[in-house]
């Protein structure tokens, strides 16, 4: 099958993104700016993220058992690894380990626990449910919109992240089986009416709407409105800018080793850009985050040329192609 390009292109936009997100909640998202452009970015990019892994996963019917848990098993193992060297780093910055290491997963570590259970319930979902989008997206978005509703889960944040996402991992399913490539997906100008409309008055409604938008914080029968307000935003955008992308070869080589950029980006933020702008005690307004942001992408790039980061990725990754 010939590579998708633009596929590519989209994972290395996001996780531009995720980078910078992340560099802001870092450093300062007080700051009425990196709020709004955080909450910009957080309305889309993971949904979207996902959409992508769903996008890329095989159909049931085509891979046997076997090889569908060594693929889960490869994700669990990296997991692992990288959750041990997310403690090691926590203790060397503040002395903590214990504590860190009993998080499981670490931070942004939630999204591969959260690939690993999507592929595991795509794979042992019944034959007459998958053969029923409409049926199992609808049941994807009332899981979604009650996902928040319970503090048990709420304590274990990927487990609640996957129950909240799973709706866009089907939705990139099915479009790659061909149910949603119709017109009203591509529709941008609805798409973008709906988000003009809905997105100024979430954030207007709910200027902290973080809690509801991370998927990983409990909320009451009283949030469940601006829940459903950012499920239907969140869609709007997502598709959106699935369809605006259009092909870039700088990205593309950044999306085609996108979860390399993943991983890594969470040790390279926490040992080297935030205690470097801190020390030196640098300006943490917008352009400022940008730059921060180039300045850790610059450094992942360097990184994916050394094989020693990839061998420590060798469970999860193929030799990397010349």
């Amino acid at each position: 099958m010939t590579r998708d390009y633009r596929i590519d292109t989209i994972k290395g936009l996001l996780i531009i993104l995720v980078i910078m997100g992340h560099m802001i909640i870092e450093l300062d998202n007080a700051n009425i700016i990196n709020h709004g452009v955080m909450g910009l970015i957080y309305i889309f990019h993971m949904p979207l993220f996902i959409l992508i892994s769903g996008y890329l996963t095989k159909h049931p019917s085509q891979q046997e058992p076997l090889q569908m848990w060594k693929g889960v098993g490869n994700i669990l193992v990296t997991l692992v690894i990288f959750h041990l060297l997310s403690a090691c780093c926590t203790y060397l910055r503040y002395g903590i380990f214990l504590e860190p290491l009993k998080m499981f997963p670490f931070g942004a570590l939630w999204y591969l626990l959260s690939l690993a259970c999507w592929r595991i319930m795509l794979y042992y979902t019944p034959k007459r449910l998958l053969g029923r989008p409409l049926l199992y997206l609808g049941m994807g978005i009332v899981i979604s919109l009650l996902s928040g509703l319970t503090n048990l889960l709420s304590s274990c944040p990927s487990l609640q992240r996957t129950l909240n996402f799973y709706f866009f991992f089907l939705l990139g399913f099915y479009y790659r089986q061909g149910d949603f490539n119709t017109p009203l997906w591509h529709n941008n100008k609805l798409h973008a009416g709906i988000a003009v409309v809905t997105l100024p008055l979430l954030l207007w409604l709910f200027p902290r709407c973080g809690n509801v938008m991370n998927g990983a914080d409990y909320y009451g029968l009283d949030g469940m409105p601006e829940k459903a307000m950012v499920l239907i935003c969140s869609i709007a955008v997502t598709l959106l800018v699935f369809n605006l992308t259009r092909d870039n070869r700088w990205l593309r080589h950044i999306g085609k080793d996108s979860l390399f950029y993943y991983v890594y980006h969470i040790l390279v933020l926490a040992l080297i850009v935030t205690p470097l702008v801190k020390y030196f005690k640098w300006p943490s307004s917008f352009p400022f985050i940008a730059l921060y942001t180039a300045l850790a992408v610059l450094i992942l790039l360097l990184m994916s040329k050394i094989k020693l980061f990839w061998w420590v990725m060798h469970p999860t990754f193929k030799k990397k192609e010349k």
